[in-house]
């Protein structure tokens, strides 16, 4: 999770708001953004948690006051921002019906042949007044689904703001994150599911992002692809 709660009580001279508003295109009357803070599966909202909890006890003192941190380069090359797709379970409803009432005017659906076709329109959407999000299974096999004016910077912001209250409200079993054009499709097409297919976010979006909508979505990019992630299995396996 990224956000901009923190903020500069004195910015530097190279942060005026001119200077941070040109380089981000964003409005001047927006505040300027110091840190973003990223604390993916190690949560610093759990850490500050306990330590509200348990600071009357300990004192001022304890290390649990504390959170280590480690100030990255985004850009650098060996970070990698991998897309991470949605995969729906168990339509209860007719999603597209739901999908048409939620965006309104704003939503159009359009079929295409095949998983290729879908990936290639997606991925090669540039940032502008519309978003792009593909569409496997469902009944309609695939397809691109687009937004006009939409509500978040991010296409992954735009349809988690429809999905959440999708299966919240019966829509549908269950939501997951998965990594990958292949599984996405593998799933998706089998009967009673849907998935979408999101381009991977980039990293001239990231700060942009967060200064326009706070928080980022959950799962809104994966450091590297999921096969590369095998320290969580081999961790499991070390502390037994």
């Amino acid at each position: 999770m990224l956000n901009s709660r923190i903020k500069s009580s004195k910015p530097r001279a190279d942060s005026l708001p001119e200077t941070f508003a040109a380089k981000y295109d964003v409005s001047k009357d927006l505040p300027v953004l110091l840190f973003a803070m990223g604390d993916g599966n190690h949560s610093l909202a759990t850490a500050k948690a306990i330590w509200e909890k348990i600071k009357a006890e300990v004192g001022m003192d304890h290390p649990a006051r504390y959170a280590l941190v480690e100030i990255e380069n985004v850009h650098d090359e060996a970070l990698e921002f991998e897309p991470i797709h949605r995969v729906v379970f168990g339509l209860k409803k007719d999603i597209f019906a739901e999908m048409k009432s939620f965006f309104g005017e704003n939503y159009k659906y359009t079929p295409v042949a095949n998983g290729a076709e879908m990936t290639q329109r997606v991925d090669n959407d540039v940032p502008g007044d519309k978003q792009f999000i593909g569409v496997v299974g469902g009944g309609q096999e695939f397809g691109v689904i687009e937004i006009a004016h939409p509500s978040t910077n991010l296409a992954v912001g735009t349809i988690q703001a429809f999905l959440d209250p999708f299966v919240k409200n019966g829509g549908a079993e269950k939501i997951d994150y998965v990594h990958g054009e292949d599984v996405v499709e593998r799933l998706s097409l089998q009967s009673g599911n849907v998935g979408f297919y999101l381009a991977g976010m980039h990293k001239n979006e990231l700060f942009k992002t967060v200064i326009l909508d706070g928080a980022l979505p959950r799962k809104t990019f994966s450091m590297g692809e999921a096969k590369e992630k095998r320290f969580y299995m081999e961790a499991r396996r070390i502390t037994k």
